[in-house]
């Protein structure tokens, strides 16, 4: 994984969670 894949990966699952909660 290159440093590129973690800032985009990262963020998209915190979001993903926060949505996840929102939702719930």
């Amino acid at each position: 994984m290159t440093e590129k894949s973690l800032f985009i990966v990262k963020p998209d699952a915190v979001a993903r969670n926060l949505v996840g909660e929102v939702i719930s």
